[in-house]
Formats: structure tokens, C-alpha cells, sequence
């Protein structure tokens, strides 16, 4: 229903591919330009939004190591999220980096993406579109290591859906004092990061009586099968939208 928001984005071959035809070109022009410059740097932002008027309840997805690619564990959400009336913007996020720093999705560069990633919750929040203060964030593999990062750090954000990530082993356990609320969605026979990583992040929680859960995937891996990811990105965008509209909800 809401592919033809990101039809601006199919000229890159970064973006996933669609089934369907793009509407007409007009529609899209209609949507508001979230795209960024960070540190000199011009960073694509694709926006899937909800039929309403903004502004709008905001997340930020977050992908993996691997860059967005054909995004099937990211676009799911970004949809779900806009059918519940949250506007998602899907942010590819290497683009803040230098074309010449190699591996840009190293554990070396964490720190570095970490402040990169904070400057554009920045520049989300001063949209006029966005209905602030606070976003959400949905994050897989990288993406929700880098979301958990900002769920303990930043007060900017309501509620993080992290999919086969952990809480960084640089964040210290007393930065969760404060923490948003945390849905950890993980595979058992994840090899890639292992699902014990999700009780870490959830005991972290846990010890400062910070809202966390766990939705254990039984016998998926870190990429959870087709058949599964139209279900995971309704229980991840649920979540999100929960808190965002309870945050709405609590406005003066």
C-alpha cells in the first residue's frame, strides 16, 4: 500500500525492488526531501509515510552491516510502521562516512557512526513533518546494536525494536538507568551474534527497572526466514508505534 512513498528511491540500486508498478512520479514528489548532509557528507534518507497529515509520530531504521542492499529486513517495517500512522524514515547511514574508509560497517568505526547517528536523530527532530521530541528507532543486526547505543544514551529516544543485536560492550550498564523501553527480537541458533546477547541487553535493563522483553525465535538464525518477516515487522512496528503514540499521549 505505501510502496509508491519510496518510488523516489528506485533510481538507486540500493533500494529493494518492488512487484507492483510505481504510481505516477507526481505522487512521490509530493513527500517532503529527509534526505541529509552530515559532516559535509550527503546522507539518503527514504521516507514511508502515513496517509494522515503530518505531523507524524517518527522512527528511524537502522540496517545491517552490509548496507541497506534490496532492504527485505528493513522495508517490511518501514510499511507496518506507516499503516499505523508512523511516518518511518529509513536512513542509510554509511553515507555520513568517507567514501575512502574501508569496511565502513567495522567495529572500529562504531564510536565514530555512534556520533554520526546521533546528529541525524538531529536532524529528524527539526523537521516540521516530525512530531517530536522523541523518535523511535527500529535497528537489525548493526543497526540494533547502534539502536540500543542510543536507547541507553539519548533521552531523544522513545522506544527501540532491535532485531539480532546486543546492547555495545562500550556502553556501560550504569548508562541504562535511563533507558528507553527495548523489544530484543533474536534467533537461538544465531551465529552471527548469539542469541545470549539479548539476555545480556535484557538483564541490563532489567537491573535499573528499565522496560525490556525478549521475543525468542526458535531455531532461526540471524536472517529470520521469508515466511517470518511480514510477522516480525508488525510486532516490531506495534511496539514502536505503542510507545511513540503513548509519548504523543503524554504531551502537555
Amino acid at each position: 500500500m505505501f510502496r509508491w512513498i519510496i518510488a523516489l528511491c528506485l533510481l538507486s540500486a540500493a533500494c529493494a525492488p518492488v512487484s507492483e508498478p510505481p504510481t505516477a512520479p507526481q505522487q512521490a514528489a509530493v513527500l517532503p526531501d529527509w534526505n541529509m548532509t552530515i559532516e559535509g557528507h550527503s546522507v539518503r534518507v527514504h521516507l514511508v509515510a502515513p496517509d494522515t497529515p503530518p505531523p507524524w509520530p517518527t522512527a528511524m531504521l537502522l540496517h545491517g552491516a552490509s548496507g541497506l542492499g534490496r532492504g527485505f529486513m528493513v522495508w517490511p517495517v518501514a510499511d507496518a510502521l506507516a499503516e499505523r500512522g508512523v511516518a518511518a524514515a529509513v536512513i542509510e547511514y554509511f553515507d555520513a562516512l568517507p567514501d575512502n574508509v574501508p569496511r565502513k560497517g567495522a567495529v572500529r568505526h562504531f564510536e565514530r557512526r555512534e556520533r554520526l547517528i546521533g546528529q541525524m536523530v538531529n536532524h529528524l527532530l527539526i523537521k516540521p513533518e516530525v512530531m517530536g521530541p522523541e523518535v523511535g528507532v527500529y535497528g537489525y543486526s548493526l543497526g540494533a546494536f547502534h539502536g540500543l547505543a542510543l536507547a541507553a544514551k539519548d533521552p531523544r529516544i522513545a522506544a527501540v525494536a532491535a532485531l539480532a543485536g546486543g546492547l555495545p560492550r562500550h556502553v556501560p550498564v550504569s548508562a541504562v538507568a535511563r533507558a528507553a523501553p527495548v523489544l530484543l527480537v533474536h534467533g537461538t541458533r544465531d551465529r552471527v551474534v548469539p542469541y545470549s546477547r539479548a539476555r545480556e541487553t535484557e538483564m541490563a535493563w532489567q537491573t535499573h527497572g528499565r522496560p525490556a522483553s525478549v521475543l525468542q525465535l526458535k531455531n532461526t538464525g540471524h536472517v529470520p526466514a521469508p515466511t517470518d518477516r511480514k510477522r516480525l515487522a508488525a510486532i516490531a512496528a506495534d511496539f514502536l508505534a505503542k510507545e511513540l503514540l503513548f509519548q504523543v499521549a503524554s504531551l502537555p
